[in-house]
C-alpha cells in the first residue's frame, strides 16, 4: 500500500487552490477512479512550510494518471486548468506505507 501525496506551491491563492483540489479530488472518488483522500492547506497563519497545498490519498499500486480508456471530464479540465494557472510549482511524493508483513527484526 502507497501513500501519494501531491504537493502544489502558490503565491497566496492556498484556500483557493485547496478548493479545485477538493472538488476535484471528489469527482475522482465519485467516478471510482480514486480512494477517499484529503486536501491540507498551510496559509501563514499556521506554523511550517507555507504556500503549500497537499492532496493525499493512499492506493495499493503506483499507476499513471492517465490510464488508457479514461476520459477527463470537461469540468475536471476546466479546474486542472485553473489550478496551473494559480500554481507556481508541483510534486508528488510516493511513500510505502508499513504493516505487519513488512516489520523486520530489531
Amino acid at each position: 500500500m502507497y501513500e501519494l501525496r501531491g504537493i502544489h506551491v502558490l503565491p497566496s491563492e492556498e484556500r483557493r487552490v485547496a478548493s479545485i483540489l477538493q472538488r476535484m479530488g471528489q469527482s475522482l472518488v465519485d467516478a471510482g477512479v480514486r480512494n477517499p483522500f484529503h486536501v491540507s492547506f498551510s496559509g501563514g497563519t499556521t506554523p511550517g512550510d507555507k504556500q503549500l497545498v497537499r492532496m493525499t490519498w493512499t492506493s495499493e499500486k503506483i499507476e499513471s494518471t492517465f490510464p488508457g480508456g479514461r476520459e477527463t471530464p470537461a469540468e475536471d479540465t476546466a479546474m486542472m486548468t485553473l489550478r496551473n494557472e494559480l500554481t507556481a510549482d508541483t510534486w508528488v511524493e510516493l511513500n510505502e506505507l508499513m504493516n505487519d508483513d513488512k516489520m523486520v527484526d530489531e
